[in-house]
């Protein structure tokens, strides 16, 4: 006799979960795909810049080769850009979560040893390093 299929059903809080880690997963892929771009336009402006004083050198050349990534890499910041729009259209608002501070006169009520009550008073004559 075969066993059934297993079947998952997420909570409410599980999907809210979900979206918040793909969330930062996306913020964090995107914030790498600008950096990344960020270094290839500063190559190509850099390889602008020295092209009027050095001409089409092997370097200069180098320098502009990644334009085909630049273009690549802007179809998946615009993607990433988009998703994660979509995500924090869809993801509830959470309710702030507020503390109380603690209790300032430590526990029981008592108030707290002058000083933290970290360190106690030695005996004279004696010194600790």
């Amino acid at each position: 006799m075969p066993l059934p299929p297993l079947a998952v059903a997420l909570t409410d809080g599980q999907k809210i979960e979900v979206m918040k880690r793909f969330r930062l997963k996306y913020g964090d892929e995107l914030t790498k795909v600008e950096t990344e771009m960020q270094a290839i336009l500063t190559n190509m402006a850099e390889a602008e810049f020295l092209g009027q004083y050095l001409g089409e050198q092997p370097e200069v050349v180098e320098l502009k080769k990644r334009k085909a990534d630049l273009e690549q890499l802007e179809r998946r910041r615009q993607l990433l850009g988009q998703i994660i729009e979509r995500l924090d259209k869809y993801t509830p608002p959470q309710q702030a979560v507020t503390v109380a501070p603690p209790n300032p006169g430590g526990a029981g009520g008592r108030p707290a040893p002058a000083g933290g009550g970290a360190r106690q008073q030695q005996p004279p004559g004696i010194k600790r390093y």
